[in-house]
């Protein structure tokens, strides 16, 4: 059992990570020792386990060891065509717009990553976290064993391990840059984010208004049609200038326009 703490240049969490391996599948050892390069001694008791075995790659809690934990599934999206969260009229594609190539730079569980592919935009998704990245690699794995699935993605989203503020500087010909920061909760009691979010934001953390702002102004030198920064309905815009702003009832879309379009 070995732990690990989660990535670099986030707020951390208390507690860290064990990994079980429970396996004799090629592909999910190969991601176990991936991840053993950022692996520590034991020093505290774990407050997740990231646990290799017959459903993939899962994040459980020691307590429900023998219970399915949280992994990322692609094959819950409902893929039909113009249906509910792949229809072109929600906030997501109407602020990317007509444009095909898109950087998620914060990709977290690749939920808005594989949607877009879905809908036919070139995808690729950039996370940071090495625990996240090979989840990610799981459920694309997992989501294209199944026909219907695989000829939904078609091809059209890659995952990248990497630091998107480095990684989005090397990039050329990116139409769209789409940010989704991790931000802190309301100060304000009110209703728990999904499951799903709690346990990402558990592993992640939250990025600080000063990581945001340097994606923020990268993004703006790389896409060469514009920026989408997703924000709370309930926080102040990324910047003054944006050209337009889709709303949902929790979340706006903020679209903004390149440095390098002077359009």
């Amino acid at each position: 059992m070995s732990f690990f703490h989660p990535r670099q240049n986030s707020v951390l969490q208390q507690g860290g990570i064990a990994v079980i391996v429970n396996t004799q599948e090629d592909r999910l050892i190969k991601e176990a020792k991936h991840l053993h390069r950022f692996l520590g001694e034991a020093t505290e008791k774990p407050r997740h386990i990231l646990y290799f075995g017959e459903r993939g790659i899962e994040l459980k809690t020691p307590e429900h060891i023998n219970h399915n934990g949280q992994r990322v599934d692609f094959t819950t999206i409902d893929i039909r065509i113009g249906a509910g969260n792949l229809s072109k009229k929600q906030p997501l594609p109407k602020a990317i717009g007509e444009h095909t190539t898109i950087v998620d730079a914060t990709a977290g569980f690749g939920m808005d990553a594989v949607r877009l592919a879905m809908m036919g935009y070139q995808v690729v998704a950039i996370e940071q976290s090495p625990i996240i990245s090979a989840m990610l690699r799981d459920g694309l794995w997992r989501a294209v064993r199944i026909p219907e699935v695989k000829h939904a993605i078609g091809n059209r989203v890659r995952f990248i391990e990497s630091n998107s503020v480095e990684h989005l500087q090397q990039m050329k010909d990116v139409e769209v840059v789409y940010i989704d920061p991790m931000f802190p909760p309301k100060r304000k009691k009110g209703a728990l984010p999904p499951g799903h979010i709690q346990v990402l934001q558990s592993i992640v953390g939250y990025d600080s208004p000063e990581q945001t702002q340097a994606l923020f102004e990268v993004a703006l030198q790389t896409a060469t049609r514009r920026v989408v920064m997703k924000r709370p309905t309930h926080a102040p815009t990324m910047s003054h200038n944006s050209v337009a702003l889709h709303e949902g009832k929790l979340v706006r879309y903020e679209v903004y326009r390149p440095t390098q379009n002077t359009k």
